[in-house]
């Protein structure tokens, strides 16, 4: 059993600071594993990450630095430099295409790796909303002189190379935030990667048959909800919504008359997405305000209130999904993750509103351990997904779709010996809100006895 690099993850929630640091096992076959050497969770003061994006950086390299010590500490390495998550409402998708004539060529000659790679690295100056910068461009078709929808250009014959890509900004204030954050957790820490999270969270979740057959991966955050479908191994798409975990926890709060922090814990402890099932005679006391009497709340309504925001997601998720095109080739179906993923019945009501299969997604390809089983959930998705953005590429076609970063190749030492290791259309904006009035019409069966 081979031993690669070890990478670390350090994912920035709204909530939270997640660290993995992993190290990729290959056993000989296809299949690639990796071992989990060390992890955090450090919470985050509310208001130091709004929107995905830094506002605090003190707090927030302060975090960081807690994260980082307790990883070193239960892995036994020196963390230097590492793989970073970005997102939130900062972040902009665009479709884009650009093309180049091959000045040496000849309609005999075949296009290159290294022409790929140039064409993608052109449109790392691709033209965007200022202030914002490129951080990832993904390839979906290429064009090689006439042949349009071209998957594989590289061997291909031909003088004109084209492309069609999607385009992944994040605002440079939030970016530079994000940098800072880092500098003051430690002087000497390094970031390799910056990666889109929900992009992450699919490297850890998502077989290689699922991105083949067509999946929809839907990550449900604090404060958004992002989509990213993929079909034939290709990133074909990807959208956001600014609705999340916390508006879930808003609605029991204001619905049951509690304290934001109550309400999280009733939603994490009780909740549940499917309200048809419960009785209405259970009821939960919630020690609400100190000095107070317990206030009763019942179960049924708990799961009412919890149902309705969820299908609302999953219905702003649906016609997404429509309107993107790909829905009749979504074999997979639906991936589930995020924090939110874990409410009881989640799958059957995306499967109810969405009429898709859908599943739970979480880590996939661990080397089974203690330290596997301890991170084998929602909340490290993201942080693994990171450490495998270290190890394997997200699209083999090319040699990076993130944007080349300050040092070469992740270093990490162990501390007992060193160790080296090496703009798209307007979309139209009546069709998708038609879509979902469509979905969240749909008779609810749930709400009859009522």
């Amino acid at each position: 059993m081979a031993h690669e690099k070890i990478v670390v993850g350090v994912d920035i929630g709204s909530t939270k600071i997640a660290v993995v640091a992993a190290q990729g096992v290959s056993s000989g076959s296809r299949q690639k594993n990796i071992e989990i050497l060390g992890f955090s969770e450090v919470p985050l003061p509310q208001g130091a990450v709004v929107n995905g994006s830094v506002e605090n950086i003190k707090q927030v390299g302060s975090a960081i630095r807690e994260a980082l010590q307790e990883a070193s500490s239960r892995s036994d390495l020196d963390i230097g430099v590492v793989n970073v998550s970005f997102g939130g409402s900062l972040v902009k998708v665009t479709a884009q295409s650009d093309g180049v004539i091959r000045p040496s060529a000849s309609s005999g000659e075949e296009v290159t790796q290294r022409d790929v790679d140039q064409l993608v690295d052109d449109m790392y100056r691709a033209k965007i909303e200022p202030n914002y910068d490129v951080l990832h461009v993904l390839p979906m078709d290429f064009v090689v002189d006439n042949s349009m929808g071209v998957k594989e250009p590289v061997g291909r014959t031909g003088i004109k190379l084209g492309g069609n890509f999607l385009i992944v900004s994040a605002n440079n204030q939030s970016i530079m935030r994000t940098k800072k954050s880092l500098a003051d957790a430690d002087q000497g820490l390094k970031c390799d990667k910056m990666v889109l999270g929900s992009l992450a969270t699919s490297l850890a979740v998502l077989t290689d048959n699922e991105i083949k057959a067509g999946i929809a991966l839907v990550d449900i955050g604090d404060h958004t909800t992002d989509l990213i479908i993929y079909q034939d191994r290709i990133i074909r798409h990807i959208a956001s919504f600014p609705i999340g975990g916390r508006h879930i926890t808003s609605d029991l709060a204001i619905g049951c008359g509690i304290q934001n922090e109550n309400a999280e814990q009733l939603k994490k402890e009780y909740g549940s997405a499917i309200s048809s099932d419960i009785p209405l005679h259970i009821e939960i006391l919630v020690n609400f305000l100190a000095g107070r009497a317990p206030k009763q709340v019942l179960k049924k309504n708990v799961a009412l209130i919890i149902e309705s925001r969820l299908k609302e997601i999953a219905a702003m998720v649906f016609a997404e999904i429509i309107d993107s095109g790909y829905l009749d080739k979504l074999i997979g179906g639906i991936v589930l993750t995020g924090g939110s993923a874990n409410i009881d019945n989640i799958e059957a009501l995306f499967e109810k509103v969405t009429n898709m299969s859908v599943r739970v997604g979480y880590p996939e390809n661990l080397e089974r351990t203690a330290k596997a089983d301890a991170v084998s959930n929602a909340s490290f998705n993201t942080a693994i997904g990171l450490a495998w953005a270290g190890l394997k590429s997200i699209d083999p076609r090319v040699q990076s779709v993130c944007k080349p970063a300050t040092v070469a190749s992740a270093t990490v030492i162990h501390k007992d010996k060193p160790k080296e290791v090496k703009k798209e259309p307007v979309k139209k904006v009546g069709t998708f809100w038609d879509n979902i009035n469509n979905i969240i019409g749909k008779k609810d069966d749930s709400l009859d006895d009522y």
